[in-house]
């Protein structure tokens, strides 16, 4: 898959950039801009009607100056996993209906991260300032792991850098079935390619721009067959009309395609979202009906489905789930230890203990 640049924007640091020649290379037809041209030009975004449609067809190419490996910001109120998020940029050419980064970022532009060997040097530094630890590093919190990788080459370079660390793994998340550079190397088991999956109802109507779910599962199957390890991702569950006869289509189809033996998680979450995404989605699109749906304030301010549907939610997804593989490493996405509980069967009393439950399929 490959997205349409319209215009790319580059920062003063990053014009001399190995990663800034080889987008400008493959992007012959892309406007280009720099210094005062992209402060101008950033205005006129800002009155666009839709800007982070259009942003979405725009490139910034800047040097990331923070730390480029960051815990991922879950909440105190549930049990997170401990994901360690590998910084490599902001934004999705992508445009998912209900996706939070409507809400979280006020800046419309695709950010890419060019200073790539400034990020390697930070992750080795990172791994070996703390050689007893072990680390879950994924690249797909705030961007696509690989949308933009057919411009910037650095998801091979990732695997080929972490299949060799001791001390960590890496996730690669994606809505693309954009794997091929990948399925030439060696991952060593180390490395987790995941797929966001969902019903197809969902996929189709609400997933602007990405793969079909049936093009994912392909990607999947083919990546387990070149020895990669496979994540899935159910969220967010959105239980539409009809909703629990889709979401076990989608499981029935997972195992079509997937080897369980290869399986290293599967991730339940419900649709939750901050107030402010109500308001941006149906500003961009449409009042969208799986907004107003019961919710209430979640201890972390999120709106979220009242407990006992999302216990619901997660017995029926899971059922299905554990036909076909029993022994399935399944987790959820920022519940509490009673929705664990009374779901899962599970007790997850801690971030600590969430995340050895998950470590324990490499360690």
């Amino acid at each position: 898959m490959k997205f349409p640049i319209h215009e790319i924007w580059i920062d003063d640091d990053a014009v001399d950039a190995d990663v800034t020649r080889r987008i400008l290379r493959q992007l012959p037809a892309a406007r280009v801009l720099s210094g005062p041209e992209v402060r101008q030009a950033r205005r006129n975004l800002d009155l666009d009607p839709d800007p982070l449609s259009r942003g979405k067809r725009i490139l910034r190419l800047m040097n990331h100056r923070g730390a480029f490996v960051k815990p991922c910001p879950g909440t105190p109120q549930y049990v997170c996993c401990g994901l360690q998020i590998l910084h490599i940029g902001q934004g999705c050419p992508m445009d998912c209906r209900y996706c939070a980064l409507q809400a979280y970022f006020n800046r419309r532009t695709l950010e890419v991260f060019v200073n790539h060997d400034d990020l390697i040097a930070g992750l080795r530094t990172h791994l070996e300032d703390h050689p007893d630890n072990f680390y879950r590093i994924c690249t797909g919190e705030f961007t696509d792991s690989l949308a933009l990788d057919f411009l910037t080459g650095l998801a091979p370079r990732l695997v080929d850098f972490l299949s060799r660390a001791g001390n960590a793994i890496l996730e690669i998340k994606t809505k693309t079935d954009s794997i091929e550079p990948l399925l030439d190397l060696d991952p060593r088991r180390r490395v987790v390619l995941s797929f966001s999956v969902n019903s197809d109802q969902v996929c189709r109507t609400e997933e602007k721009g990405a793969a079909s779910l049936d093009r994912r599962l392909d990607a999947a199957g083919r990546a387990q067959r070149s020895g990669y390890k496979i994540g899935l991702h159910f969220d967010p569950i959105i239980p539409h009309p009809g909703w629990e006869s889709e979401y076990c289509r989608t499981v029935d189809a997972i195992f079509r395609h997937v080897d369980p033996s290869m399986l290293a998680w599967i991730s339940l979450g419900v649709i939750r979202f901050v107030p402010d995404l109500k308001e941006a989605a149906a500003a961009r699109f449409r009042p969208l009906a799986y907004y107003h749906d019961g919710f209430i304030r979640g201890l972390d301010g999120k709106f979220r489905l009242p407990a006992e549907r999302r216990i619901a939610i997660y017995r029926l997804v899971t059922e299905r789930i554990r036909k076909h593989h029993p022994s399935a490493r399944i987790y959820l996405c920022m519940e509490s230890p009673r929705v664990w509980k009374d779901s899962l069967g599970l007790d997850m009393e801690s971030d600590a203990e969430l995340a050895r439950y998950l470590d324990a399929a490499f360690c």
